[in-house]
């Protein structure tokens, strides 16, 4: 697959540094942010140039934009809130980050003075704004700062019911029943504390696991919550110095201030994870004063014995692992509401490579006291387990149960059916199963390829949208599959072909959203081709409402000169297909009369990808390639994803090796072209990128002459335990793997230029990864090498200007030590 820009380029204009990073080539996407509350279809909610919330549907957002079609029965566009019309008690209008409407649509949750925490989590002030009576109230006990965690609306089945909202505030869960009575509030828990957290997720769970701050889920009604409660008691503590607390440069402080983090490492204490149930039903009839709240609460307990009997080896063995593992020592990765009464519960060991799916029921006389009784419990049911003790690998943490319960059929009918992506012989694909006690999956979709993600599932056309890693895994086509009604309509699998809704004789990479009510969906192109989005509808084959073409995008594209994309496999000596991206200057000459040097960018980690159909001229490869003539390769080897289990599931109990030899093989593959300046062969990476650059350095093949790391990990002992040990398993179990896997200072160093440069504020890789290496280059004498510190920085390296900084560190070092690439003349117009 080769991408490019074709014609005479002697007369476009160069590209800039500036060009990378002041958005000259950024693609716009527009999104619609559906509405569930509106019950009509196609309804969307955004806030126009002034402020104020518009409430429109996409019928009418067509004969806005186009003049065509007709407008639906109900459809139209209204100004559902004025912004003049949300203000504090002192008559100041709020500038809100966000927002979220009740069920009813008679009110709106503003969040307000947004401050971040870590990747996900951050505080606001939080309102609830009556749209009919234009008042504002805020919630929360300690109004003068942002304080609020998070907050949602309770979903209701009925518009009769009045709002409720929940909402976690310094660690604690609180619920107002009655919106219309704001300061009447119910403390769900009152342990919240420092290293106590209830309905959110702490720094791990939140980095590792649920990719999200809220660790908390509705029924289906709203009348029940579960929630997470994590103790860090005994969690070691990692602070991070803070040089420079403020914006400015320079600011000095004379002792540094710290962050602490609860930041759990292999080996070390985890944070203790439990489930917990609130029914609220109660409460709804109730004053809050006469609820104690303990009545209403219950710990979900998991079984200590599997209840059910099985043969299979590796069901056995994650019994045997999870009995083992005990409340302390285990992981809870999903939780899914099925029905009103029903919620599965996935957890797994602590290396995770055993889980099983536990079902809860509230609607039966399932609690009882614990044996201290000071709480109630509900004791579940194991449903489906799983290990991979005996192929390798590891349980990844998918949320992709879906269920398919709908509230709008009689409650004398309820389905606890769900879908789940599961593996079908070392694919990951889309399964059902026919009530939330079943183990014994459907499998809709199958084959030698993978399921990206679920994107949507209709529950009353009974129809499941997903992306797929297809043709290739470099791609991403929309699909759809049939969902069946019960399992005698099943006979064999898949039971049903998927249906592709983008067009695959084309190479592609899209991204879908759907309006809850199934009708209209926006379809995103996001490469590797410029990107659009467009609105498109599941019924009516002619509705096809452009969102954004990108015309601006279009026409910069066309004034510049365009590397070239060219997609392909290459096989290593070892038989190993590792996928391949080039960027390539626009004036590329295949011929061997010039040779270029080769410029490889890794990650490399578990189950990822780098090698995608994208649109990626805004990155800073684009100047390497057709300013300084570079070739920029993109390489994904045994590892990462999307090539199924036994691809990437070799790196188990020792990350680094088999990715590092799959990088210098293709590398070597590549380095033999006639293009290629075989002693200008360098690589990069940042993250699990910069560690595996440090790998292929170690390994001293003489493949490549330079490596530049940007926050790499050096030991997987300084790393987070969820990660490290869903892979490399404890420091006790696998020693030799962690001595192993470590970064060793070879003669690989000597014999390349190496740069090394991290955040000193990096909360993810902590700067002692890049102190370690230090120590350990001074050790071994290693002086030719460079390294940048960026003051009180974090992952992504961008405080105070440097992320820019540091794009012109590399780019220095690379002309330093190789120069530009192929003499090059441009006639700017």
């Amino acid at each position: 697959m080769s991408v490019g820009q074709k014609g005479n380029s002697s007369r476009l204009k160069r590209i800039t540094m500036d060009n990378v990073f002041d958005g000259t080539f950024a693609a716009a996407q527009e999104d619609l942010d559906w509405s569930a509350e509106d019950p009509d279809e196609g309804v969307f909610v955004k806030t126009d140039i002034v402020g104020n919330l518009i409430v429109q549907d996409v019928t009418s957002l067509r004969k806005e934009k186009t003049g065509e079609g007709e407008v639906a029965k109900g459809g139209g566009k209204v100004t559902f809130v004025h912004r003049s019309d949300v203000k504090d008690d002192n008559g100041r209008m709020l500038n809100w980050h966000s927002f979220k409407l009740s069920p009813d649509m008679r009110y709106v949750l503003f969040f307000t003075d947004r401050v971040k925490q870590w990747r996900y989590s951050s505080y606001s002030k939080v309102w609830i704004h009556n749209v009919q009576a234009k008042e504002t109230t805020q919630i929360g006990f300690n109004q003068s700062r942002a304080s609020v965690s998070i907050a949602s609306w309770a979903p209701a089945e009925t518009k009769s019911e009045w709002p409720s909202v929940v909402f976690v505030e310094d660690n604690n869960l609180f619920y107002i029943n009655n919106v219309d009575k704001p300061k009447e509030v119910l403390n769900i828990t009152s342990d919240g504390a420092k290293t106590v957290f209830n309905g959110i997720n702490d720094w791990v769970y939140e980095e590792e696991i649920f990719g999200d701050d809220a660790a908390l889920w509705w029924s289906p009604d709203g009348k029940k919550i579960v929630y997470l409660r994590f103790d860090e008691t005994d969690v070691p503590v990692y602070s991070l110095p803070i040089y420079n607390p403020s914006a400015d440069a320079g600011k000095e402080t004379a002792y540094p201030t710290n962050t602490e983090i609860k930041y759990p490492k292999p080996g070390f204490p985890n944070p203790i994870v439990s489930a917990h149930m609130v029914d609220l039903t109660s409460v709804k009839t109730a004053s809050n004063g006469s609820i104690n709240v303990e009545d209403i609460k219950a710990e979900l307990v998991s079984p200590r014995d599997s209840t059910s009997v099985t043969d299979d080896i590796n069901e056995q063995a994650a019994d045997v692992a999870l009995r083992s593992a005990g409340t302390a020592k285990r992981i809870i990765n999903s939780v899914t509401w099925v029905s009103n009464d029903e919620v599965l519960v996935r957890e797994t060991n602590r290396i995770s490579d055993a889980m099983r799916v536990v079902r809860f029921n509230d609607n039966v006389p399932a609690w009882q006291q614990s044996k201290d009784k000071k709480l109630r419990q509900v004791v579940g049911e194991t449903v489906r387990r799983h290990s991979t003790v005996q192929q390798g690998g590891w349980i990844a943490p998918d949320q992709e149960v879906v269920a398919l319960y709908d509230v709008k059929k009689p409650a004398s009918s309820p389905t606890t059916a769900y879908v789940d992506v599961i593996d079908f012989d070392g694919f990951r694909h889309l399964a059902w199963f026919a009530n939330a006690s079943s183990s014994v999956p459907v499998y809709l979709t199958a084959g030698e390829w993978e399921i990206d993600r679920v994107v949507h599932v209709d529950v009353q056309r009974l129809r499941a949208y997903f992306l797929a890693a297809l043709p290739d895994p470099s791609q991403r086509h929309l699909f759809y599959v049939d969902i069946p009604k019960s399992a005698s309509e099943v006979t064999k699998a898949p039971w049903k072909q998927p249906v592709a809704l983008t067009d695959m004789s084309k190479p592609g990479s899209y991204d879908a959203s759907f309006d809850p009510k199934g009708s209209y969906y926006v379809l995103h192109y996001k490469g590797p081709d410029i990107p659009h989005s467009k609105v498109l509808s599941v019924a009516d084959g002619s509705f096809d409402l452009v969102l954004t073409d990108n015309d601006k995008l279009r026409k910069n594209a066309k004034e510049h000169v365009r590397p070239a994309k060219v997609y392909y496999n290459v096989t290593t000596s070892s038989g190993i297909t590792v996928s391949v991206e080039e960027t390539r200057p626009h004036d590329f000459d295949a011929s061997g009369t010039v040779q270029y040097p080769v410029l490889f960018n890794v990650y490399g980690g578990p189950n990822s990808q780098v090698v995608r159909g994208e649109w990626k001229m805004a990155d800073w490869h684009t100047y390497l390639a057709c300013t300084l003539g570079y070739i920029v390769v993109r390489v994904d080897g045994r590892g990462t994803g999307f090539r199924g289990r036994p691809y990437r599931d070799v790196v188990t109990w020792n990350l680094g090796n088999f990715e590092s030899k799959d990088v210098v093989d293709a590398a070597e593959a590549i380095r033999r072209l006639p293009h290629v300046a075989h002693e200008k062969v360098g690589i990069w990476g940042w993250s699990y990128g910069g560690y595996l650059t440090s790998k292929v350095v170690e390994r001293d093949s003489g493949t490549f002459d330079l490596g530049m790391a940007v926050a790499p990990v050096a030991k997987w002992s300084l790393y987070d335990s969820i990660y490290t040990e869903r892979y490399m398993k404890t420091p006790k179990l696998n020693a030799g793997g962690y001595r192993n896997s470590s970064v060793h200072i070879t003669d690989g160093f000597r014999h390349s230029h190496y740069l090394l440069a991290q955040g000193s504020g990096d909360d993810n890789v902590h700067f002692s990864n890049s102190a370690t290496l230090l120590d350990l280059l001074t050790a071994e004498r290693v002086r030719d090498f460079w390294f940048r510190m960026f003051t009180d920085s974090n992952h992504s390296i961008n405080t105070r200007g440097a992320n820019r900084e540091l794009y012109e560190y590399l780019t220095r070092f690379l002309v330093t030590k190789w120069g530009a690439g192929p003499h090059r003349v441009f006639k700017s117009v």
